[in-house]
């Protein structure tokens, strides 16, 4: 048996609340608690703790393969950039910094975990 996570153990485990800073006063620490994340947001974090940074390409990619064997990831490629737009609002996840480029070329934000 193997000492990392898999994705199940890792839905298992408590919902992420939103960050909060130190400065933030009492009020918002409780609204961030209250955050809820979904499945399929928790599938789409459970990529982001196994690869650090991606693409929603990239994203998309990694999803379709873990739903061979965990439903909770089986997301369209639309449901996918959602979860992770959600994510982003939520400030679980930021822009890098980096950008890649597209199967087709184009350039693309790379994500990684706040």
């Amino acid at each position: 048996m193997s000492d990392n996570p898999t994705l199940f153990d890792q839905l298992t485990e408590p919902a992420p609340v939103a960050p909060t800073r130190r400065t933030d006063p009492q009020t918002s620490r409780d609204a961030a608690a209250t955050v809820n994340i979904t499945k399929g947001q928790q599938a789409v974090l459970a990529e982001f703790r196994l690869y650090r940074t991606l693409t929603d390409e990239q994203l998309i990619k990694a999803l379709r393969i873990r739903a061979t064997s965990c439903p909770e990831a089986r997301l369209s490629d639309s449901g996918a950039r959602s979860r992770r737009a959600e994510l982003v609002t939520k400030g679980l996840l930021v822009d890098s910094g980096e950008r890649a480029r597209t199967q087709a070329g184009r350039a693309t934000i790379v994500w990684a975990l706040a």
